[in-house]
């Protein structure tokens, strides 16, 4: 047996051996010699009438060795070994050529693996398939704390009591869990910080087939009353990176100065069931007071605020599971609707006969996130996507003008009987090792530019970053997927060139003849790379100048000498009665630090997308039918304002002798005067609470100018300030500290002068405000950094082709420059020549690129700011670069060919 396959094994890869095959066609002559002889034939003329019909003995040979299985790799190896030979006697083409490969391919692999963790994968965990997101229509009235991500008919926060009922009466999920996230801090061999973390239900982990990697997770009994589950699980990343993965199953763990004792850490690789949340730590959500113990939303049906996600039972479709848990989660309205403050048939209408529950396909897990990085990645990955074909025709362009120099050789192959099919299957084989050398090269510079484009995205963020800084296999075969694919398409340039060669023509070295199509194509090459550059650059501007015009948009009050910073003192255990008088305490250390101009606080942190509205109830004034008006409503300390830089329009600021005995006061914006009173002056003196809330009722005492609040894209809102010290709950505060001197001189002395207070109190997200707005433009600045990469790229890389081909070009035309030098035609005559022919090409690809540009630039205007899809100047700017780009790469060959003697350039075949 062992003999046979080895015998088989030989023949697949050597055939037969020479000695056999010549016994074989000896055998056949001496056959057809006796044959020969019996048909009359004399023995000389037997024996030459075989051999002639026979034929040649190597051609024999060649036939068996062709017939052997292994045959088509030998000869593609053959190829492979020729391709690498050319290559290597063509250092300079070969070296730009994988240079430009590597660069677009990198940068492909780099933007699209950002776009595969945001867009395309699913969850890690156990069969996300069966996973479903839910969300439901109709009113939420109550309090609602969201990320963002809901949509109109989509509200993604759920109360605890219904998400307990949902979990508890439904028949067709296998389980449901919950999560919210939290801010807290924590305490660890003495070192308190503040981390991220999220609040989860006991079947979370269960639920989601998520495995501990040390210890145990959460089960069903870690879920159990208000308070009672004093337990915590840490992420993989947090034990590997904080806690230097020390055994720490069994040990405690302070959370917001509470002791938690750690059961076990989560499996790598798995974050959160939302795409984007990466806590460090995992708590009971029947911990919330503790976690948060300035609200009590266990109990409340009125507190929206935990996101939902359940698995299907098999055998269920999603549409079953959905028209289920719709009639369970109607019934449950109806139930809940009498709890209302409002019971009037409008808000019984939204409430229930509008209501309605989505169950939508979650293997990908719920995101906020996901939605405000969507058309950032996509139009990132277009303009990425325009770099990789701009490479195709650039190195399509090389490998035409490397292929004209060998006609000579093509033609004296097909001479010798080569085939078409062969000659194809050459350049085929010579564009594939291009092309997966590139690719080699790129996916190597792409783990480097993926850290980087990383890094730079997460700032000044203290958090673990979103993405993964390692490529997944869907990287890899996207990228052989895009190599085979532009390796095909830059391999058919030549081929087609060769594939019916005029033979004699080639063989006399006038390479130039018969090359027409050839010449158009490399014409086509110029038109297009000029026409991917100018979009790139288009775009570019475009973005460039919306970050210009985002920054320069006045914000209501001055951003520079403006430093900002959290401090949560229930983070450090501080009791509600202890937090107002420590803020007041922190105030003041603050403020008479050397170099600090003022020094203010607010639970509304302005410029990071934060937003605390509602609705209020203003004195004097009748509501229109219908009418919803959302007041923001931030609590703040006497100086904010001050601090902050806002002018006062009419009234007074603050003073000390607004205290928590005193009348509660308000100061309100122009907006909020305007719509309730007509102006400024006459909101003085009126009155303003919440509904339902008589305690929060404060007097207006001033009005200010309005200010930028949740981004400085987003118009101002109506906003109406009240005392911190006068509100009804104490709450964890943003700090605003205006100094002197520059922000960042001042960050050691503000911490210093905290840690005097209480060394167990955090500062967190100490940082300026300029910083503050780049971060919150980080989309925005992100696709305004690499268009401006990639169109810095697309233009190198446009003078790279364009001066190849035009060199090219120029060269094949040197009889001609001859004779007109020789008929009297100047040096400026012949640079003339040339460039004309490159600009009228360029203004053929700028006439058709333009209204493309139009086009596309139009579908991404929702991403601009300040400034039109179709502004002139960026057009015109761009337009005079592309083309001042071509003039260079066209008068260099057309200089040096002016410079050729006559006599030599008409001697030039």
């Amino acid at each position: 047996m062992v003999r046979e396959w080895l015998s088989r094994f030989r023949f697949f890869f050597l055939g037969k051996p020479r000695t056999e095959v010549d016994e074989e066609i000896q055998f056949h002559l001496e056959r057809q010699v006796e044959a020969n002889l019996a048909a009359g034939m004399s023995p000389g003329e037997a024996r030459r009438q075989a051999v002639v019909g026979f034929g040649g003995r190597e051609r024999a040979r060649e036939q068996c060795r062709q017939a052997r299985p292994s045959w088509p790799l030998d000869s593609m190896m053959r190829d492979v070994r020729y391709g690498l030979r050319g290559l290597l006697r063509n250092p300079g083409f070969t070296v730009i050529a994988l240079l430009t490969l590597a660069l677009a391919i990198g940068a492909n692999s780099t933007v699209f693996s950002l776009l595969s963790q945001a867009l395309m994968r699913a969850l890690p965990v156990q069969d996300p398939e069966q996973l479903v997101v839910f969300s439901f229509a109709g009113g939420a009235p109550g309090h609602t704390q969201s990320e963002g991500g809901n949509t109109p008919g989509h509200h993604h926060e759920f109360s605890y009591p219904m998400y307990r009922d949902l979990r508890d009466k439904n028949t067709v999920l296998s389980g449901l869990i919950a999560a919210a996230p939290v801010g807290v801090g924590v305490v660890w061999n003495n070192h308190a910080e503040g981390v991220s973390a999220e609040m989860v239900t006991g079947n979370y982990f269960e639920t989601l087939g998520v495995q501990p990697a040390l210890g145990r997770l959460f089960v069903s009994s870690d879920e159990t009353t208000e308070g009672a589950n004093p337990v915590a699980v840490v992420s993989f990343d947090y034990w590997k990176t904080h806690l230097a993965e020390a055994p720490i199953q069994g040990k405690t763990l302070l959370i917001n100065g509470a002791p938690f004792t750690i059961l076990g850490v989560v499996a790598p690789g798995f974050h959160s069931m939302v795409w984007g949340r990466v806590p460090a730590v995992y708590v009971p959500i029947t911990m919330q007071r503790t976690v948060q113990p300035d609200w009590n939303y266990l109990g409340d049906r009125q507190a929206y605020w935990i996101n939902l996600t359940g698995r299907v039972r098999p055998g269920i479709s999603l549409s079953q599971a959905a028209a289920a848990m719709n009639s369970l989660y109607l019934s449950l309205r109806k139930a809940e609707f009498p709890l209302q403050h409002d019971q009037s048939e409008k808000a019984r209408l939204g409430f229930i006969d509008k209501a309605h529950l989505n169950l939508d396909a979650g293997a990908k897990g719920f995101s906020p996130l996901r939605n405000d990085v969507k058309m950032p990645l996509t139009i990132i990955m277009g303009m990425v996507s325009l770099v990789v074909a701009m490479a195709i025709v650039n190195v399509a362009s090389l490998l035409l003008v490397r292929a004209a120099a060998r006609a000579r050789e093509f033609s004296m192959r097909y001479a010798l009987g080569a085939t078409s099919g062969q000659i194809l299957r050459q350049l085929l084989v010579e564009g594939m090792l291009l092309g997966f050398a590139g690719a080699a090269l790129g996916l190597l510079l792409a783990p480097q530019a993926l850290r980087l484009l990383i890094r730079w995205m997460s700032g000044t963020s203290s958090g673990e970053p979103v993405f993964s800084m390692t490529l997944d296999w869907r990287v890899l075969v996207f990228t052989i997927v895009a190599t085979v694919t532009g390796s095909l398409l830059f391999s058919l340039a030549p081929a087609v060139q060769f594939w019916n060669p005029r033979l004699a023509d080639a063989l006399k070295q006038q390479t130039s003849s018969g090359m027409s199509g050839s010449l158009r194509f490399r014409r086509t090459c110029v038109a297009l790379q000029i026409g991917f550059s100018l979009l790139l650059i288009v775009a570019a501007g475009l973005f460039v100048r919306t970050i210009q015009n985002l920054h320069n948009v006045d914000a209501g009050f001055a951003t520079d000498h403006l430093l900002a910073f959290n401090l949560a003192p229930e983070m450090a255990g501080y009791a509600p009665a202890a937090i107002v008088p420590l803020e007041q305490r922190v105030l003041d250390a603050i403020a008479a630090l050397p170099g600090v101009k003022a020094a203010g606080a607010t639970n509304d942190a302005d410029l990071r997308g934060d937003n605390r509205d509602g609705d209020v109830v203003v004195t004097g004034y009748t509501p229109a039918p219908d009418e919803e008006f959302n007041v923001e409503v931030p609590w703040v300390s006497h100086q904010y304002l001050q601090a902050m830089g806002v002018p006062l329009i009419a009234g007074r600021f603050f003073a000390s002798a607004d205290t928590a005995t005193s009348q509660k006061v308000a100061i309100v914006n122009e907006i909020f005067a305007r719509h309730f009173f007509g102006s400024s002056s006459a909101a003085l003196g009126h009155h303003v609470s919440r509904p339902h809330r008589p305690a929060t009722d404060a007097v207006i005492v001033g009005v200010v100018k309005d200010v930028k609040h949740m981004t400085v894209r987003d118009p101002a809102m109506a906003t109406s300030y009240t005392l911190f010290s006068q509100a009804e709950k104490p709450e964890g505060l943003t700090y605003y500290v205006r100094t002197w001197q520059p922000p960042p001189a001042a960050a050691n002395s503000i911490r210093a002068a905290i840690a005097n207070i209480d060394a167990k109190l955090i500062v967190g997200n100490l940082t300026t405000m300029n910083d503050e707005i780049d971060q919150s433009l980080l989309a925005e600045r992100t696709i305004a950094l690499l268009a401006t990469t990639f169109g810095i790229l697309a233009t190198v890389l446009a003078g790279i082709g364009l001066y190849g081909i035009l060199a090219y070009s120029t060269a094949q035309r040197t009889r001609e420059i001859g004779i007109r030098m020789a008929l009297g035609a100047r040096r400026a005559t012949v640079v003339s020549l040339v460039l004309r022919e490159v600009m009228i090409l360029a203004g053929w690809a700028i006439g058709v690129t333009v209204p493309v540009a139009m086009l596309a630039t139009r579908a991404v205007r929702s991403q601009l700011f300040g400034v039109s899809y179709a502004d002139p100047g960026i057009y015109i700017a761009g337009i005079l670069l592309i083309g001042f780009v071509a003039a260079l790469a066209g008068f260099i060959p057309s200089r040096r060919a002016a410079t050729v003697d006559p006599a030599r350039a008409l001697r030039t075949e």
